[in-house]
């Protein structure tokens, strides 16, 4: 609402200009000594004009309601970097506003169809019209506003309840801008397509709606020739749910520079879709897979064979690669077949670990994927578990900040979008614990790393109760295994001091029928395992929980949200003879591949991107006979199964894996096919 000192601005200016003649002027805008701001065709934008104010989009602009929005809300847009757009309706009456007795009942016309209380003006009074819009114009420039956008400009062509002339619509809307202008504020026309060739001059940007649909996109051209913004906005909900819609869309009006939206028709963002390249990124929904620049296999001799990630994603011929064709056991139609799946992959997922080296990366070959579409990944996990223990030293946090420069000259030569992901896993009880000194770290790295090609986002480990026993009322759902989002709450300070640094919010699963005991780990060389049955741990209400976290950490910070890897342990255990001991014999190392499978046949994509997730990765692509090496693992014996193929290497014997792969269950068709 509106603080009463502006009430007061705006009610003793519409006094001041009550009785006024027809003021509209000669002001020619080449002539004015008045500077305002002028934004460029490649100005981004939000528009927003119901409900909470959405601060936290990566966006140049704001066009927000003159009336409901307080100057303290466009002191904060303008301390975050942004510039504001006040709406306000130039051609209705609007029977809700503050000045709306100030419209005599002889300028007030036909209803608008489909809009509740208000009604067309007749701009031929301008005389009467003065007073009050340049009223508005005042309290747009005493809030901060740096421009306006004046709705409802094209009375002329509907149905208003006066016969208005093209000629007269033309006159009250260069009044309007120049009144603007002599105010120092930027000014936008909002449809009124016909006219364009006479106004464009007077305008600083178009606002349009629906020009896709209507096929009128061609009439904004004057604006791009003039260098002059074409913010456009479609309302169909087809373009949220229908991936080749918004595509078509996207290519369309970004090959005219338009600055498209799709958003809610009552402009509450409610949804947001955006056509700016990187918002693509988080538009739209896709799969990907991870953790390695490449894969370790092994020959007849041993010997290392390393598959490409790329390979796998792009090389149609990957059976008849001479070089893979070497590793022992090698499957050619398995590695062709495994290529079919991940050839739809969108990311691909590197993991980035304190001691890393460019040599581990082939960039050539990732610039390779990025040209072909596909997105990396990089997981920065550089303190990773020595959070558990306490918080880094000085120097550790100058080793930490020297790495960070290190691995930014290293992304500054992948070229095109990536998304980063700061610190994996960093919601431990230390980290909470510190959360001031962790702040400062992160938020000093991303200063660092960020730049307008890499996506930065923080992510949180789901440590909530997941129990269907457990009804928790801080859970926040009829049962903790929904959701706990007490839990996931905990970092919120964390991340509200850093969500102006952040793209978007990351969370993550690991789960597994046995694991370390969380209350009784045990010691490195005797860990203490835990079996769950499917209600304690909550394996059947995953895909939901998933959905809920999305929507909830949506809810929090008003970020897209990622989640960058989703790891599901495929065998399960039972202490047959009650000893607390994993024995020979007692892992079935296929026991839960079935409920895998059904967790990632049961992530709907399309609602999964309603609650604000764009997208998923698999932790682990293979399974690693080597992730089992000194017993301490989350998932003990379970370690070695995170992956969703399997090769013929036997945990711990092997040196790596063979190429007898095989797929478990349908989970590669659930993750990709799905």
């Amino acid at each position: 609402m509106i603080i009463k000192k502006y009430l007061a601005v705006a009610m003793a200016v519409v006094f001041v200009f009550i009785g006024c003649e027809d003021s509209s002027s000669s002001l020619d805008n080449d002539n004015q000594n008045t500077t305002w701001y002028k934004p460029s065709k490649a100005t981004t934008w939000q528009w927003q004009l119901k409900d909470e104010l959405n601060l936290t989009y990566n966006v140049d602009l704001y066009d927000i309601d003159l009336f409901d929005t307080d100057a303290s809300t466009i002191d904060e847009l303008h301390n975050r970097g942004k510039k504001v757009i006040c709406y306000f309706s130039g051609g209705s009456y609007e029977d809700w506003r503050v000045d709306a007795s100030y419209f005599s009942s002889d300028i007030l016309g036909n209803d608008l169809d489909g809009w509740p209380g208000e009604k067309w003006l007749n701009i031929r009074a301008i005389s009467k019209l003065a007073p009050i819009m340049k009223a508005r114009l005042d309290l747009a420039k005493e809030k901060g506003c740096d421009g306006v956008e004046p709705d409802n400009m094209d009375g002329y062509i509907n149905n208003s309840g006066f016969s208005l002339s093209a000629t007269e619509q033309l006159k009250y809307n260069i009044f309007i801008a120049q009144e603007a202008h002599s105010r120092g504020l930027s000014v936008g026309l909002k449809n009124d397509l016909a006219q364009i060739e006479e106004l464009v001059s007077y305008f600083d940007f178009a606002v349009n709606e629906q020009c896709n649909k209507y096929n009128e996109c061609d009439k904004l051209k004057p604006f791009i020739d003039n260098d002059k913004p074409v913010f456009n906005t479609e309302y169909d909900t087809e373009y949220i749910i229908n991936n080749e819609a918004s595509t078509t869309l996207c290519n369309y009006t970004n090959s005219l520079s338009f600055q498209t939206l799709v958003l809610p028709l009552n402009l509450d963002d409610s949804f947001r879709y955006s056509c700016n390249v990187k918002d693509k990124i988080v538009n739209s929904f896709g799969v990907g897979f991870g953790s390695a620049n490449s894969f370790k296999f092994q020959d007849d001799n041993n010997e290392s064979v390393w598959v490409s990630t790329v390979d796998l994603m792009l090389d149609e011929d990957i059976a008849n690669n001479s070089y893979y064709q070497t590793i022992k056991n090698f499957s050619g139609s398995q590695f062709s077949t495994l290529q079919g799946y991940l050839s739809k992959s969108r990311y691909f997922a590197l993991w980035v670990t304190k001691g890393w080296s460019e040599s581990w990366f082939d960039k050539t070959k990732i610039n390779q994927a990025i040209q072909s579409g596909k997105i990396p990944v990089f997981v920065y996990w550089y303190f990773g578990d020595e959070l558990v223990e306490d918080m880094p030293t000085q120097s550790e946090i100058d080793e930490y900040y020297s790495d960070n420069q290190k691995l930014k000259n290293f992304l500054d030569d992948i070229n095109g979008t990536k998304l980063l992901i700061m610190e994996p896993e960093f919601n431990k009880q230390t980290v909470l614990d510190n959360q001031q000194t962790f702040t400062t770290i992160i938020g000093n790295a991303i200063d660092t790393l960020k730049d307008d090609d890499t996506l930065l986002s923080l992510c949180i480990t789901d440590t909530g109760n997941r129990s269907k026993a457990q009804t928790y009322a801080k859970c926040g759902y009829s049962n903790c295994a929904l959701g706990d989002k007490y839990e996931w709450g905990l970092s919120k300070p964390i991340f509200d001091a850093l969500l102006d640094k952040l793209d978007f919010i990351s969370f993550q699963q690991m789960i597994g029928q046995f694991s370390r005991d969380p209350s009784d780990p045990g010691t490195w060389d005797t860990p203490n395992p835990k079996a769950y049955n499917d209600d304690e741990i909550g394996i059947d209400y995953l895909p939901k929980r998933i959905e809920n976290m999305a929507n909830y950490l949506y809810e929090l910070y008003k970020k897209p949200i990622f989640l960058p890897y989703i790891t599901i342990a495929t065998a399960s255990w039972s202490d047959e003879d009650s000893d607390g001991t994993i024995d020979a014999g007692e892992v079935n190392k296929t026991g839960w591949e079935d409920k895998a499978n059904s967790v990632y046949a049961n992530l709907n994509k399309t609602t999964l991107l309603q609650n604000h997730l764009f997208g998923y990765s698999v932790m682990e692509l293979f399974d690693n006979p080597r992730h089992d090496y000194g017993g301490y693992q989350f998932f003990i014996n379970n370690e070695y199964h995170l992956g969703v193929v399997k090769s013929g290497a036997v945990d711990e014997d092997d040196n790596a894996s063979n190429g007898d792969i095989v797929f478990k269950s349908s989970i590669m068709d659930s993750v990709f096919n799905n």
